[in-house]
This record gives structure tokens, sequence and C-alpha cells, in this order.
């Protein structure tokens, strides 16, 4: 059977000197598959071919090494959510068994041990997985997507004839490696020969700084989410003329479209679940006037059915889902097609093929959704929710989806007593599906069948009844220039006059599509530039304005 790794040592050897990667150092091919073939000959004399390796990693350097070590010892690999709380991992955990852990240590450098995994380990049965990446589950319960090799290898050579990647071209590495996107990143480059430069944590996070590592960097490719690059346009990004970006994981709105299009040499809207392995199709966007999710990717077919729902069939699909047959069975079952009796993958996307034939994107049939590239089961939060001893009900949904920079989660539950319910989720859920306001209600509204009436809450919602949040002490803004300043920064990002001292910015609607307009805001207000990292740090207005004083405030 072929390998990912086997396509990747092929192009060691036709280019064994090609630049790979680049960090803070440079590796060629020749280093690279050095590094990737000792790991692999550590982890074959500690496991059986076939076993699950979990990899416990945020260096997407050190990611792309593991991922073709697991393949060349013939193991599948489990990229480990840096974000999850300790509960959500160890769910994780629990449901994959995996027989080993990866732990990084340093740049190339890994402990392999069993330190925290459940026992017993699965048996060794993946011998034809490359990968299993955990996504959110509407019982509670995240389901583990198995990707064979075959799949991925036929997705990256599609993906290296559209969009298109080259020989000597450069790709940024920025993308959590618990996201399939990453290995477009990390994998497609080295199997044309091309290469991929690692964005720094700072630069991630920080608008400004991104903008001066990617100018130094000279990309030829970069991807991202539309939030990300509504970030980035927020802070006054003038853009990469010479770069194609790719946008996906999420709507991509025809304002940031745009925006966006004069920013860069091309720019392609890719769409595609982790089932359907990285990205299923994608168009080229030449103007904002019909924003489409093009055609699929070589390997890839599509359909739709009576209902509008796009349906996915080919060589590039998930196995399905690890140990659940029932609802692999349900997801992804036969059914007839143009080329005959097909595997199929319903996606739960409604769309509508447009007169040339790209689709259009119309949103969901279910209750999952895309907020800031993030996979979110409405189920999922709403069963962690309803796990807590003192709430007996609770409905998740998301208030101002129309508005991408806004858009945020909102729950209503029941209590039989009050309760710290967002330190409930903090421990159980990653950040990501956190709602920004939680409501308690005497009763949830029912329909006339009896169930939670979703759309009058979210009438309500639409209407500007907004959820109350646990209420911030009105107060006038803290008395000197910076403090004044935070505090007007705070008013203007968030649109509310009720801001005080210890108004948390993230706890009171902000998410990190404002966080660029709250930076440059401040950069405004104080003349002088604000990393986002310390925002993350500092997200209060006292301990803000306390961080400028103490480091950098202007006399």
């Amino acid at each position: 059977m072929e390998t990912v790794w086997n396509v990747v040592r092929a192009q060691v050897e036709r280019t064994p000197e090609a630049v790979a990667a680049r960090t803070a150092r440079t590796y060629t091919y020749r280093d690279v598959a050095a590094l990737a073939e000792e790991l692999g000959r550590r982890i074959a004399a500690k496991v059986r071919p076939g076993s699950l390796v979990a990899l416990d990693a945020s260096n997407r350097f050190n990611g792309a090494v593991a991922i073709l070590a697991t393949a060349a010892a013939g193991c599948a690999v489990l990229p480990l959510d840096q974000q999850s709380p300790p509960a959500r991992r160890a769910r994780v955990l629990g449901d994959a068994r995996p027989a080993l852990l990866l732990r990084e240590l340093a740049e190339g450098e890994f402990a392999l041990d069993r330190h925290g995994l459940p026992a017993p380990s699965r048996e060794p049965d993946l011998g034809a997985i490359a990968y299993i990446l955990y996504t959110s589950g509407s019982t509670g319960q995240p389901k583990g997507v198995m990707v064979g090799h075959e799949a991925l290898i036929d997705r990256l050579a599609g993906l290296a004839e559209r969009p298109g990647l080259a020989a000597g071209e450069i790709v940024l590495a920025m993308t959590a490696l618990s996201f399939d996107i990453s290995l477009a990143e990390l994998l497609l480059p080295l199997t044309v020969g091309a290469s991929f430069t690692v964005v720094p944590e700072e630069a991630r996070a920080d608008p400004l700084a991104f903008a001066e590592f990617a100018e130094a960097a000279r990309p030829d490719l970069v991807q991202a989410t539309p939030s990300f690059w509504r970030m980035l346009t927020a802070s006054g990004w003038t853009g990469e003329p010479r770069s194609r970006l790719w946008t996906g994981g999420e709507p991509l709105t025809a304002s940031l479209a745009r925006e966006l299009l004069p920013r860069c040499a091309e720019l392609w809207n890719v769409y595609g679940p982790t089932e359907a392995v990285i990205w299923a199709t994608a168009a080229r966007l030449v103007s904002a006037d019909r924003i489409s999710i093009g055609e699929p990717l070589p390997g890839m077919r599509t359909l739709t059915d009576g209902n509008g729902e796009l349906l996915l069939y080919g060589t590039g699909l998930a196995h399905g889902y690890l140990d659940r047959e029932e609802l692999t069975a349900g997801r992804f079952p036969l059914g007839d097609t143009p080329d005959g009796r097909c595997r199929l993958y319903r996606t739960g996307d409604r769309v509508r093929p447009g007169p040339d034939g790209a689709l259009e994107f119309l949103g969901r049939l279910d209750n999952q959704i895309k907020l800031r590239g993030h996979r979110i089961e409405l189920g999922e939060v709403e069963a962690v929710l309803e796990e807590h001893p003192d709430v007996s009900q609770a409905v998740v949904l998301v208030q101002d989806a129309d508005r991408p920079d806004a858009a945020a989660l909102v729950a209503f539950v029941v209590q039989r007593a009050e309760a710290d319910l967002q330190a409930w989720l903090k421990a159980r859920l990653p950040a990501s599906h956190h709602p920004a306001r939680i409501t308690a209600l005497p009763a949830l509204p029912r329909t006339s069948s009896g169930k939670a009436d979703r759309v009058g809450l979210a009438a309500s919602l639409a209407g500007g009844d907004r959820p109350a949040t646990p209420a911030t002490p009105a107060a006038p803004a803290p008395p000197g220039h910076v403090r004044e300043a935070v505090a007007e920064a705070w008013r203007r990002t968030l649109a509310t006059d009720t801001v005080g001292e210890h108004t948390n910015f993230f706890d009171a609607g902000g998410n990190s599509a404002l966080l660029a307009v709250l930076q440059k805001r401040l950069t405004e207000g104080l003349g002088l530039r604000v990393p986002i990292r310390e925002i993350f740090r500092n997200p209060t207005v006292s301990g803000l304005a306390d961080h400028i004083i103490r480091t950098k405030a202007p006399k």
C-alpha cells in the first residue's frame, strides 16, 4: 500500500538538497527525511504496524515530521487539540485508545511514552489509515474521522493541480495541527518540491506582526479562514501582491472578497468538511459580485438531492467514524450517481448550482455551524450544559450569524439553582464552543409540537432582545490618559457604553475578529502599538491599562 510517506520520500530522492521547511533554521528535504525516518524507527520499536499514535505538539514543523514518521512506521496519527480542556481531551483519548503518545520536547525532538493514555489500547487495525481527527459531535461525544492514505494522496495531488502549487514555491504554515487544512500547508509542499515557512505564534494572533512576517517571507500561497482575513484587513494590511490567497473553513462574504481581491495575485474560495479530506471544491474569484464554492477538485464529484443537500463522492472521502458504524452508515450511504452506484458523503450543507455549474453555499440543514473556522455542533454545547447537575434544559443558538465579525454563540438554560456555567464549559469544551452569553429562563418557550421554540428564541435575538450577561458595574472610565484611551477603545469596539474597570473584553462579546479592530483603536488613541498577545494576557480595561503604564505608556 502506498502511503503519504512514500510520496514524500520519492520527492526527497528527486530534490534532496532543495529547501523543504523554514523555522528559525532552514531544513532541506534530506533533513526532513532523516528526522522522519529516525522517529519512525523509534515508533516501530514501541508499537506494531496499524497502531494509533497520538501527537501532542504545537510546532508545525514537528507536526510534519511526526505525521511522516507515523506513516513510515505503518501507523495512523491522531493530532491532539492543544486548546482542548482536560475533560474533552480525556474524552477523545478514551474514545480513540491510542497505543503511544508522541510529545514534542523541542524542534525535531520527541518523547515516546504512554503517560496519560487509557488502557487497554485498541488493536492495531488501522494500517490503511493516515490520520484521525476529532470533530464536534451532536450528542456531546466528539467523533473521530478516519482518513486513509489513498484519499489523502489523491487530495494532495488534486490540490497541486487546482488551485495549484509548483516546485520552488513557498507556503505559509500557521494552522493548528488538529485541523486538517494544516496538511495542505505541511504535506502538499513536500509532495511537489515546494516548501513551507512556519509562522511564529505571535504573528498568528497579531495582524501587524503577521503583516511584517509575511512581507519578509514572500509566500506564494497563504491559506486562512475568513475570520483571519477579516482581522488582517481591519488592521490596515495592504496585502501581498505576489501571493495567492485561499480562504475557507467558513462562508466568505462579498464584502470581504471585495477587500481581498486587490490585495493578492489570486483569490480562491475553498470548501470541504473533514470527512472530504482537507478541501473538496474550489472557486477562483475574479469579482465579488457572486461568491461560489466552485467546482469539485480532481478526484471528487458532487450531487444535490431533492432538499438541496450537497452529496460528495469519489476517491477523496474518509473511511468513516472510528468505532461508530451506525453513524458511518448514515453519513456515508451507497447511492446512485452518474458514475454508477457509489459511496456518498452527506454533507448537511445546502447548495445551489449557478448558471455555470459552480455551487453557491446556502447554509446548513442541521444544527452544525462554522464559527471563525471552528466546526461546532450546537447539540454538543447543549449536551455539556445539560450534564451540569443544576441545568435541566439548554438551547444554544448563533446570534448575528449574518455579521461574521460579530457572530457569537448564545445559550438559554433552565436552571434548578444558580451555577457558574461558564466555568463548567471552560473545563469541558474548547474556547470556540463557549457561548458569549448564557441566559437563565424559568422555562423554554415551546412550539405546538412540544419542542423548544428555537425560531422564537432566534427572533428575540434578531429583534435586539439580547440575553443578559453577568453585569459589569457601570463606572466612569478610570482617570488618566491611558486608562481613558483603553476604556474608549473597549466602548467603540464592543459598541456599548457600559464599560467599567473590570470589563473583560471576551466576556463582554469580544472575539478574534474584533481583536484587530480593538488593536487599531488602541493605536489611534495611544499612539503606540499594543500586541494582541498582551490583550489576551490582560483582557480587562484596568489590566491592560496597568500593563501599558508599566511598560511603555507615553509620558
